[in-house]
Order: C-alpha cells, then structure tokens, then sequence
C-alpha cells in the first residue's frame, strides 16, 4: 500500500450522504463509519472519532499505515460520483440522495501537532 498520510501531513476525507432513517458519514481514508439521524449529528461524530483516531496514532507513536486504511470501494464511488456531479461532469443522472452529499476534509498534521 502506498503510505499518502502520514503523522506530519495528509488529509482525512469524509463524505456525509443520505441513507435509510438518517445519514451516514465515511472517513474514507481510515474506515471509520459514524451514523446519526441529522447531519449535523452524523458530521459531529465523525469529526470526533477522526480526530480522536488521529491523536490516537499520534500520541502513541503508531505506524503511518494505520492513517491510510482505505473504506470499502462502494463508498469511494459514492465519492467518485459525488466530485463528478460537483464538477458537472456526471454522465448519467444521479440519485437524490448523491445531491444532498457533502464532502470535507480533516488535516492531519493539525491534530498530531498539538501532542507535541
């Protein structure tokens, strides 16, 4: 696996979408999946649990690896999908629930350094 984070730089995309009974949000860079029945809700927790995972690999000195744990590949076209709509770009029409997406992103760097 090539390493793209690491504890002094990287980024820690999350997508929020839609699903059954509220919305779903995925660190696509570590795995981490938060559910809520707001978006705002959902986008707290995974702020939280990102950052938290963050300080986690940092304060204990853990391997770059474990800051590159990519998602499941049906949430990466879930993002694919999301950035082609953004760019205009989107081939074929997309679902409802793609629209009410968002995306952002976490520095990595910024949570690691306040452990020094």
């Amino acid at each position: 696996m090539n390493k793209i984070n690491t504890k002094n730089i990287g980024l820690a995309r999350t997508i929020v979408f839609p699903c059954k009974g509220g919305f779903r949000a995925v660190c696509l860079d570590f795995d981490i999946i938060e559910e809520g029945e707001t978006r705002d809700e959902v986008e707290k927790s995974i702020k939280e649990a990102v950052v938290g995972y963050i300080e986690a690999v940092c304060k204990n000195n853990l391997e770059d690896e474990l800051l590159n744990r990519r998602a499941d590949k049906k949430y990466w076209k879930i993002y694919e999908e999301y950035l082609d709509l953004m760019k205009n770009k989107a081939k074929k029409p997309v679902s409802s629930n793609l629209k009410k997406s968002s995306l952002f992103t976490l520095p990595i760097s910024n949570n690691c350094d306040c452990l020094a």
